[in-house]
């Protein structure tokens, strides 16, 4: 392949999986993605590729690996300039740059002045494209509707167990982040042959204390739970829908959250460390942060 499609192939790779950082893509991120694949001719493999990447949520991981093929194609500082001229190139093409590409090019130059380290890369494209969190719903901020949060398939079981009653306790952008907290709570019980009833008792005092819940909401959101984590929900959609209406803080707090029901027993096995590492992972929260939590709760790893 000549050195031109390489570099672009590679860069493009680490912009699909990047846009996942705030766990959901806009629609004006894949058209940008996929009008440079379009305009700079990738062969059918390359577009197969980067059209994956941009269908499924990706991990920090995945994420962390492209960025480092990334920087074995541009190791230099005068490639790094050639692959931005080429896709300035692109956008100049018709005879104009829009303040959407001028942004996406200023914020990719950013990135490109500190590429002197994998960390570095990370931290810098991973700022770029949460850029939307200050738009974020919060809980609590309006009512909403439960259509809205539909692919919360742990809000729609508590909205079968309540019949619906759920509406005069809590507003559904509120419920949405609850249920989607307690989700993940509740895959990481299941992890070893079911959530034993230490478990469902941690779950139950993290969400009461955590968000001030109280029976019977508290009742019908941890029997959503426990439905919910039966059926092996996604990991990735699910933490996907979490990273929408979360920002960094929120994130590790429920990775703190998941190791306290992970050592609700008194002990966190080995399967347990090992999903506490996934969501960690697809939560796009740095490994460090993980670490550092896992020491926290060392005594209990088995």
């Amino acid at each position: 392949m000549p050195a031109a499609k390489e570099r672009q192939a590679a860069l493009l790779k680490v912009l699909a999986a990047a846009a996942w950082a705030d766990g959901r893509l806009d629609r004006e991120e894949v058209n940008r993605i996929k009008e440079l694949m379009l305009r700079h001719g990738l062969d059918d493999d390359l577009v197969r590729e980067i059209d994956a990447l941009l269908a499924a949520p990706v991990s920090y991981t995945r994420c962390e690996e492209l960025t480092r093929e990334l920087m074995g194609v541009l190791r230099s500082k005068a490639e790094r300039d050639e692959a931005l001229a080429e896709v300035e190139a692109i956008f100049r093409a018709d005879g104009e740059i829009d303040p959407a590409e001028r942004e996406l090019l200023d914020s990719l130059s950013g990135i490109m002045d500190a590429f002197t380290s994998v960390d570095g890369f990370m931290s810098r494209i991973t700022s770029v494209f949460r850029r939307a969190l200050g738009g974020l719903r919060q809980p609590g901020e309006s009512p909403g509707e439960l259509s809205r949060f539909l692919r919360n398939e742990v809000l729609k079981r508590l909205h079968d167990v309540s019949a619906g009653e759920w509406a005069g306790e809590a507003d559904a952008a509120s419920l949405n982040y609850y249920t989607l907290f307690g989700a993940v709570l509740g895959r990481v019980a299941d992890t070893e042959g079911g959530i034993s009833p230490e478990e469902v008792g941690t779950i139950r005092k993290v969400l009461a204390e955590r968000f001030d819940l109280r029976p019977p909401l508290l009742d019908w959101v941890v029997q959503a739970v426990r439905e919910a984590s039966s059926a092996h929900l996604d990991r990735q959609g699910l933490l996907s829908e979490f990273n929408r209406v979360s920002d960094t803080g929120r994130r590790r707090e429920l990775l703190d959250a998941a190791f306290a029901v992970a050592a609700a027993d008194g002990e966190i096995g080995a399967d347990e460390l090992q999903e506490l590492r996934l969501i960690s992972n697809f939560l796009w929260l740095d490994p460090r942060e993980y670490h550092a939590l896992r020491r926290k709760w060392e005594a209990h790893v088995r």
